[in-house]
């Protein structure tokens, strides 16, 4: 056992070290078009009446036009629709189409699927209820997908920060994830991306099918797509912007992020992939082990010792890692937030391996049962 921690800790240190370094400051690129033509914004919601004057603010501050923005109501049970319709109802003068439809079934990619049907776009933007947008969010996702390959992109989201520790947490956690997303768009196997900053062209959506055989799962709407248009098209077909950030709220409460987690991860047993499924267990098969470690302290004074260097060697790589992602969107932290995450990590990662293999989930008042 002391032995397997020893090169266990070696060999966990040097993937992250290899990580960090894979991140290198971005360029921000170029704002320009050669033309402009109409977009269509999809943005499905439920129960979301605490964000909805929030993203359609985020909307109207865009600098890009002609727009056409669909708002899908997922069979809301708050003043969410109201709401938006007074919303829409004040901004008549705007250079904007706002359209406010009922879903034709139920859930987020039903909810897509409707909107298609109305769009009038050949570009097809997604966002979620309570996500901020850059200012020039269209023009730098469309002048990648106006390229004649490219048929979907994509870019980072991160949550908004606070004071307290909880808040520190989900933006170390989502410095996470996106490393790892960009990390696999370079390495020419992506694994994820996310439907708040996502575009892609409509008709390459249509030939697809993205949504066959997991339109029931509460989650996936852009793994799925992602997968199958890599599937389609080629790897090359799909691209990734890293510095075009949108910021999304953090979550309330512990309950609601592990609820949210487990929506996320539940979806890996869909994925007609080993690969995939392999990417999946992988983290919280570390995790479980880094768990196990506490066995250490029955191998006397070296397992105490052992024990000692894989966790600290733990929390300098993932600090160094993570802090070079979050310094990158000028998000700075202290040593306290790194160090708590990194103890709390493998537990809080555990749970919800559990609850996407057994438990059941409730999202915006729906279970996943």
């Amino acid at each position: 056992m002391i032995t397997f921690y020893l090169l266990f800790g070696i060999v966990y240190a040097a993937v992250i070290v290899s990580l960090s370094a894979g991140w290198k400051p971005f360029s921000k690129g170029s704002n320009q078009l050669e033309k402009y033509e109409t977009v269509t914004i999809i943005v499905p919601f439920r129960n979301e009446e605490t964000n909805l004057n929030r993203i359609f603010e985020s909307i109207i501050g865009l600098e890009y036009r002609p727009v056409q923005v669909i708002f899908v109501n997922d069979k809301s049970e708050d003043k969410g629709k109201a709401i938006l319709e007074q919303l829409i109802g004040q901004n008549q003068d705007l250079d904007i189409d706002f359209q406010l439809l009922e879903n034709s079934g139920t859930g987020k990619k039903e909810a897509v699927l409707t909107a298609l049907t109305n769009a009038f776009g050949n570009y097809i933007f997604t966002t979620d209820v309570d996500c901020t947008l850059p200012k020039y969010w269209i023009e730098i996702l469309l002048n990648q997908l106006s390229k004649t390959n490219v048929k979907m992109t994509a870019g980072p989201v991160m949550c908004l920060g606070g004071k307290n520790f909880f808040d520190h947490f989900q933006q170390i956690e989502w410095a996470s994830i996106v490393l790892v997303t960009q990390t696999g768009f370079e390495l020419g196997n992506p694994i994820m991306c996310s439907a708040a900053n996502m575009a892609y062209k409509k008709d390459a959506f249509s030939e697809i099918d993205p949504y066959k055989g997991n339109l029931k799962h509460l989650s996936g709407d852009d793994e799925f797509l992602l997968k199958k248009m890599i599937a389609k098209y080629g790897v090359d077909a799909v691209s990734y912007i890293p510095h075009n950030l949108v910021w999304t709220q953090a979550q309330k409460s512990w309950k609601d992020l592990i609820s949210q987690r487990i929506r996320w991860v539940s979806k890996w047993k869909l994925h007609d992939s080993i690969f995939h499924s392999l990417i999946s267990f992988g983290p919280w098969a570390i995790q479980v082990i880094f768990l196990l470690s506490f066995l250490l302290f029955f191998q006397g004074l070296v397992g105490y010792m052992v024990f000692a260097f894989l966790w600290i060697s733990k929390f300098i790589v993932e600090r160094k890692a993570l802090s070079k992602v979050l310094l990158s969107f000028q998000i700075n932290h202290g040593p306290l937030a790194y160090f708590l995450t990194s103890m709390i990590h493998p537990f809080y990662l555990f749970c919800i391996g559990i609850g996407s293999l057994f438990g059941k989930y409730e999202w915006k008042g729906r279970s996943s049962s």
